[in-house]
């Protein structure tokens, strides 16, 4: 019997005979549908549909099964013979897929049984070629207020504020996470927007409640991407070069108007002084007979360029096998700043940031019910640049006259460093001489270096507990946070010269005079910062429909946060910050028409004495999906969805600063005493430094809120709602502590006193339509209006005739100064008018109004003047279009309803400040007498008209092209070209407006690192 031969190898071969399958992907309506996904079942044999829906796919058995898969339609299978060709295949939209999942605090919910106030935001609208996320939020994202104070790397993420501000104390931005974790401000904006895959703005008391005392300023919730199982892998790759320039470069006088404007500066309030600068020096400037004997220095050009580049890229792969999905994403930013660097320094001391972000998502399934995922976010940042502030380095071209000295010299004696200008008699004494500040010695005698790590990883399990009753699942999540940087800065001290020589022809020899001496060798200093955070959550959650009529959901979640400084600076800042609670949702709704939801957070922090510490904040929403019911239907072809909603709750903040606010503090060596009967013995004693606040607690706010959802055609999408939060127990330092009681000043007790209200609309419009299978239109707006006014700040009783000096029923974040009502015309209007205080005045000063009658202007006539800081109005507008292979987009982006004080512009003051060009061309003079500068002044730092008024207010109101962009795509490829900050609309001309004014971080005088206007170039690819 002959035995039956093994299978050669050929054989085998011929067993796994491969057969090709080809085809398209539709829908419904004829439309192909590109990146869908084909897949033989029961294997990881997948592929995807280009960009025309075709497909091609090899199998090895025939007849085989074919999975055709696409976010948003059902899942079609089809059994397929060999080398079949031509298929056709339909898929039909999901109406449960399609009914987006929300996420919300601590899960997810269906979009049509949302009842809170939730904005979901697409990645791709976050898209912008800035390193920090935050600048994409402004007009964007419904109910988000947000500006960008300065474009310089590093420190250019915008300022945001979930609908407004409703405190005056401690922090005002939002609570943030960032897959269930919580993250900072900059965590979020070193995300790149291809790592996202949710991203939504909890806005009302119903979303945020749940965070109890940290939740009252709203909560961003960010979810990153996940593979999918059975899913091969997608590999997408985006490079691109930036250019950047500023948007708006402020305007200073050149030295020959700055000596002419001078001269007659003094001699309008002092005609028999003798002018400043020489009638020989001005016309030898003119003449540009020595650059550094008459100098004319244009210190912006002098320091900075005119164009930056920046680089951005980012490589991501997603997929997934049977049982294992993965997501993996590298990032990496290049920024560089426009600060100018001297040839003969060793270093560089232009800035410089450097960022790679790492983000990986990997999730397996253990059994059927079991589920884990391990998610690592980390960054790596290296930062370089000078070792002077760059707001220092603008401050410094204020304070420097582009006709007093050159910025450097040339070397004579082969001098072994730079030789900067200068020279005496200036307001600042160094090394026993008095000079000036040059600001390009304060910016290229050092520089900084900065490497920060960000490493947060976090790991979930989720359990499907259907064997104790279907619907139930646990989930717990711990995570680790840990921020770490060092700074190194080293600088050498200037060597600063004077020129001494004439120079009327440009041929005279002068010579160099030692001002100061300085060194070489680079003086060192080091800072070591960061912290850490761990996070402990545990949650429960239930969610069942019973009879296709009841949804019941339940959630129950356990939360614990310990943060702890890596340096702390003192006793109080090593004791770890801890909050600990529980939180629970519970929802139901009636055959999807009829809804309500109710959630609690019970909360405590360690910040607050024992027996206060924890706090309950509930909340209760209801919402009512009109277009479900059976008398809408006649309704349905044009309103396809159509919800109302309403929600009340109460949520709090637990910050306050000082931290502890009950504990009192004493030293016990405060103040020193003598006593003996010749004072002979001394000894020192205790000093009470702070009086604790028995029973301070967490600020409380009451939220409501209602709006509706509604689609119109299956293309329009409204939503709209109006808010009203009223914040109380604000804890803030008492303003009225009588005088017999010896507490004054710093002393005075802390209490929670505060209260403030806050109220607005914001609404959101989305457009879109496909024409025909070539042409997809889409539209977009979005407003936000928040204004608030404050109801108590232990304020003093004012008179009858000063109710005016109330802050109580005014906004926040306003500016206090007297009321300008023009400027003195003559010796008459100034003998008619009250007496003002401040500093002698004459004809062409600014004139004051006299608020309370008593015939005087001074400190009492000073009241609140125009609108917030913060704008009060925030909207976006814009559109795109597609056609074929082509996609165009823009965007514009403004604010409203602010104002901006304009401060630290005076010139020829004391300390020589600079001549701003306006000034320059529109100064008081007797033929000029309603000029946009009163009369000049000089060597004088207090005036009359530099105190803050009306005068100097102004409407920081703006409307920019924020966005352009023009892409071509090809099969798997796509090239861009995108403009951003491209175009300014504003009443404002001075400085680009969303610098803002007068702040505590910033003179009012637009004199900072510019907002920059951004040209990208780029290519993306899909594989």
């Amino acid at each position: 019997m002959a035995s039956t031969p093994l299978p050669t190898e050929t054989t085998v071969y011929q067993q796994q005979k491969q057969f090709t399958v080809t085809g398209i992907i539709k829908d419904k309506t004829g439309e192909p549908i590109p990146g869908a996904n084909v897949v033989v079942k029961g294997t990881t044999n997948g592929v995807v549909s280009d960009m025309d829906g075709n497909f091609s796919i090899n199998i090895s058995e025939s007849p085989s099964t074919i999975q055709f898969s696409f976010m948003g339609f059902k899942t079609v299978e089809k059994a397929v013979r060999a080398e079949e060709k031509g298929l056709i295949i339909v898929l039909e939209e999901d109406a449960e897929t399609l009914d987006e999942v929300v996420v919300v605090g601590f899960g997810t919910q269906k979009k049509a049984s949302v009842v809170g106030s939730i904005q979901t935001v697409k990645p791709e609208t976050l898209k912008v070629p800035s390193s920090s996320l935050s600048n994409s939020f402004a007009g964007r994202i419904a109910g988000v207020v947000a500006v960008q104070r300065s474009g310089e790397p590093g420190a250019d993420g915008a300022n945001f504020w979930i609908r407004g501000v409703s405190t005056f104390a401690g922090p005002t931005s939002p609570l943030i996470f960032i897959d269930g974790v919580e993250a900072s401000t900059g965590d979020l904006n070193a995300l790149s927007s291809e790592v996202i895959e949710n991203f939504s703005v909890l806005k009302d008391a119903t979303a945020t409640a749940l965070y109890g005392a940290r939740g009252a300023n709203g909560v961003m919730l960010v979810t990153t991407r996940s593979g999918r199982e059975n899913e091969r892998a997608k590999i997408n790759i985006r490079v691109q070069n930036s250019f950047t320039s500023p948007t708006e470069v402020i305007k200073l006088a050149d030295g020959v108007d700055y000596m002419n404007v001078y001269n007659f500066a003094q001699s309008t309030r002092t005609p028999e002084a003798t002018p400043r600068f020489s009638q020989e020096k001005i016309d030898a400037t003119i003449q540009g007979l020595d650059p550094y004997v008459y100098p004319n220095v244009d210190w912006q050009d002098y320091l900075f360029k005119g164009l930056s580049t920046t680089q951005s890229a980012n490589l991501n792969v997603s997929g997934g096998m049977k049982k294992v999905t993965y997501f993996l994403s590298a990032s990496l930013n290049n920024d560089n700043g426009m600060l100018k660097s001297d040839p003969l320094n060793k270093f560089d001391n232009n800035i410089n940031q450097f960022r790679i972000s790492f983000n990986g998502n990997i999730g397996a399934q253990l059994t059927n019910t079991t589920k884990v995922s391990l998610r690592i976010n980390s960054q790596i940042l290296s930062y370089s640049g000078t070792a002077t502030k760059t707001t220092d380095i603008y401050s410094a071209i204020f304070y420097a006259p582009p006709v007093l000295f050159a910025p450097s010299i040339p070397g004579l004696k082969g001098e072994d460093h730079i030789l900067f200008g200068n020279m005496d008699g200036g307001p600042n004494p160094v090394s026993g001489a008095n000079i000036y500040r040059n600001p390009y010695a304060e910016m290229v005698s050092g520089y900084s270096n900065k490497d920060e790590s960000t490493v947060t990883t976090s790991f979930e399990i989720d359990q499907d507990l259907k064997f104790i009753t279907p619907g139930l699942r646990f989930k717990g999540l711990v995570s680790y946070k840990n921020w770490s940087t060092t700074t190194v800065t080293r600088s050498f001290t200037p060597y600063y010269y004077a020129v001494d020589g004439t120079g009327t022809t440009g041929e005279e020899p002068y010579t160099y005079r030692s001002l100061t001496k300085g060194t070489t060798a680079l003086n060192t200093g080091t800072s070591n910062g960061g912290d850490r955070y761990l996070n402990i959550q545990a949650s429960f959650d239930y969610a069942r429909n019973f009879n296709d009529l009841h949804d019941v959901g339940a959630m129950f979640v356990y939360l614990q946060r310990d943060y702890n400084s890596n340096a702390p600076g003192d006793y109080y800042a090593a004791l770890a910050t801890r909050n600990q609670g529980i939180a629970g949702r519970v929802t139901y709704a009636y055959d999807n028409r009829y809804m309500i939801e109710a959630n609690f957070g019970y909360n405590g922090s360690e910040n607050f004495q024992d027996g206060h510490r924890f706090g309950f904040f509930p909340s209760v929403a209801v919402g009512y999906n009109i277009s479900n019911e059976k008398f809408f239907e006649p309704f349905t072809n044009a309103f396809s969805n159509l919800k109302i909603r309403g929600s009340i709750g109460l949520v709090g903040n637990s910050f306050t600063d000082p931290r502890f606010p009950y504990l009192t503090f004493v030293n016990l060596s405060g103040k020193g005493y003598t006593f003996g009967n010749n004072w002979q013995t001394s000894a020192s004693g205790a000093v009470i430094t702070k009086y604790g606040a028995e029973g301070a607690q967490w600020e409380k706010g009451v939220k409501t809120n209602v709006g509706f959802d509604m689609n119109l055609f299956n293309s329009l999408n409204i939503t709209a709602d109006y808010f009203q939060e009223k914040r109380s127990d604000i804890f803030m330092q008492r303003r009225i502590i009588p005088a017999e009681s010896g507490v004054i000043g710093s002393l005075n007790p802390y209490a929670n006193l505060g209260k403030v209200k806050n109220k607005g609309v914001d609404f959101s419009i989305d457009f879109n339509k496909a024409i025909n299978k070539d042409l997809i239109v889409s539209a977009k707006a979005n407003f936000t209006y928040a204004t608030n006014k404050l109801l108590d700040r232990d304020e003093p009783t004012y008179p009858e005739n000063e109710q005016y000096r109330s802050e109580i029923g005014k906004p926040l974040n306003c500016y206090t100064g007297l009321v300008a009502i023009g400027l003195f015309k003559d010796e008459e209007d100034i003998a008619n008018s009250p007496e003002q205080t401040f500093s002698p005045y004459t004809v062409g000063d600014i004139k004051y109004k006299d608020l309370n009658g008593d015939n005087k202007i001074d400190g009492n006539d000073r009241q609140i003047i125009g609108k917030p800081t913060v704008p009060e109005i925030v909207y976006g507008f814009g559109g795109s279009v597609q056609y074929k292979g082509w996609d165009f987009s823009v965007f514009f982006q403004g604010v409203a309803n602010t104002s901006m004080l304009m401060s630290g512009i005076h010139p020829f003051n004391s300390d020589q400040s600079s001549l701003f060009k306006f000034i320059a061309d529109d100064h008081w003079t007797p033929e000029n007498p309603d000029a946009a500068y009163p009369r000049l002044i000089t060597n004088i730092n207090s005036h009359n008209n530099f105190e803050s008024s009306t005068y100097w207010l102004r409407n920081g109101a703006f409307l920019r092209l924020k966005s352009a962009e023009v892409g071509y795509t090809y099969k798997f490829l796509r090239v861009f070209v995108s403009g951003e900050n491209l175009l300014t609309f504003s009443p404002f001309k001075h400085w680009d407006p969303e610098l803002g004014g007068q702040s505590s971080e910033h003179m009012g005088n637009g004199l900072r690192y510019p907002n920059l206007r951004v040209g990208t170039v780029g290519l993306q690819m899909n594989f």
